[in-house]
């Protein structure tokens, strides 16, 4: 089966069109006007071939090809398209698109295959707008609850579920993803390190996704006068966080194996002349083990209560999201 290069360096560029910061980056966060031009394309493309495309649970999107087996379990080839902020230009387009044009080649030549073949995009894989990864897999599969999905809201205090209704991907299939029904997965993605280019590799398989454990910490001190202030009586909730953040580094990076990020740092009242009173950062916690990831995970939580403890600051720690380590087929 030959595919159409062109076709897939074309559908890369028109997604890519779709993206609020021009020039620095791709973003395309879930269920924005960009998101939307994103899927109306692949929308249009889809019905092009006459497939049938359906809006599914959490606005996922699947596309179907019968197979010659009647009521088989299926093939399910795709990726996502939304990003991080100012991410890269191959981050879940590439799978996206390549799995989109092995779809249509086989619809155009009418390629005979025994089991259905679903082309999908799942919604919010990166978490860049709701701080929550695999959110629409998650839904779609049955793993958030119902009561849970209300509650999750974006930064500006609007919930998914209003910006899925205002981005008009009402799902018509509300029913949870039957696991059953799935023979196998495939989704092509980008290397995200550098470890296959190191080795001058140019393709690898995955054989384990790491588990994430995504924290959201709150560290308060004091605000105080930064000329007028003496150094011993200063609750600099910003050195505290500091002294956190490198105690994080050095405990996850012990084992070869853990990765701890922290991605986000806010400071409040944020002014050159006034010593930091809060701090609201996230912590990005990460291993291929459950155990190791759990246990990384405590060890930075208690040296984040010793550092207050020591430094006078109060915190609050919540748990953002948390998805264990899977190990993927060896078929």
């Amino acid at each position: 089966m030959k595919v159409n290069a062109k076709r897939i360096e074309n559908d890369i560029e028109v997604i890519n069109s779709f993206n609020s910061t021009p020039g620095h980056g791709i973003s395309r966060a879930t269920f924005t006007k960009e998101y939307i031009g994103a899927i109306d394309y692949i929308f249009k493309e889809l019905r092009n071939i006459g497939a049938d495309v359906k809006i599914m649970r959490g606005g996922n999107i699947r596309a179907r090809l019968e197979g010659s087996i009647k009521d088989a379990s299926s093939v399910m080839i795709g990726s996502h398209i939304d990003s991080v902020f100012q991410g890269g230009r191959f981050d879940g387009v590439v799978g996206t698109v390549t799995s989109l044009e092995v779809f249509r080649t086989i619809s155009e030549k009418k390629i005979p295959h025994r089991n259905p073949i679903d082309f999908v995009v799942f919604v919010e894989e990166d978490g860049s707008r709701f701080s929550s990864v695999l959110l629409g897999s998650r839904i779609w599969a049955g793993k958030v609850k119902e009561e849970d999905i209300s509650k999750i809201l974006d930064k500006e205090g609007i919930s998914f579920i209003e910006a899925m209704t205002s981005s008009g991907l009402i799902p018509e299939d509300n029913s949870i993803l039957n696991g059953k029904k799935i023979k196998a997965m495939i989704e092509p993605h980008i290397e995200q390190s550098l470890v296959l280019e190191s080795k001058g590799l140019s393709i690898g398989i995955v054989e384990i996704i790491a588990g994430i454990k995504q924290l959201e910490v709150v560290i308060e001190g004091v605000s105080n006068h930064a000329g007028a202030t003496p150094m011993n009586l200063r609750n600099d909730a910003l050195c505290g966080v500091a002294e956190i953040i490198l105690n994080a580094e050095k405990i996850s990076s012990e084992n070869g194996t853990s990765v701890a990020t922290v991605g986000l740092v806010e400071v409040t009242p944020g002014k050159t002349n006034i010593i930091p009173g809060k701090v609201r950062f996230t912590l990005d916690i990460r291993d291929k083990d459950d155990t190791t990831l759990n246990e990384i995970s405590e060890r930075i939580i208690k040296s984040i209560e010793a550092s207050c403890k020591n430094r006078r600051l109060s915190h609050a720690i919540k748990q953002v999201s948390y998805t264990k380590p899977v190990f993927l087929s060896k078929k």
